[in-house]
């Protein structure tokens, strides 16, 4: 069973001004989250993360590490 809270029937001037410091937060983020519109975007996209060569192996007995690391 959800349980809903009404909204309180009184709105003061405090609430009012939380309520419109968070949206203009929103748009603030919204905004700052896109380049510019006079900025030129790559068109190439760039991996944010290379994995490298592994350094641990996935055997789990010592004849197969030998024959791994023999390769």
């Amino acid at each position: 069973m959800e349980i809903k809270r009404r909204r309180p029937s009184v709105d003061t001037e405090r609430q009012k001004a939380v309520r419109a410091s968070a949206a203009h937060l929103r748009d603030l983020r919204r905004a700052h989250g896109r380049a510019p519109a006079d900025v030129k975007l790559a068109s190439v996209a760039i991996p944010k993360r290379i994995p490298g060569e592994p350094t641990g192996s996935y055997c789990s007995s010592p004849a197969q590490l030998c024959a791994e690391l023999a390769e």
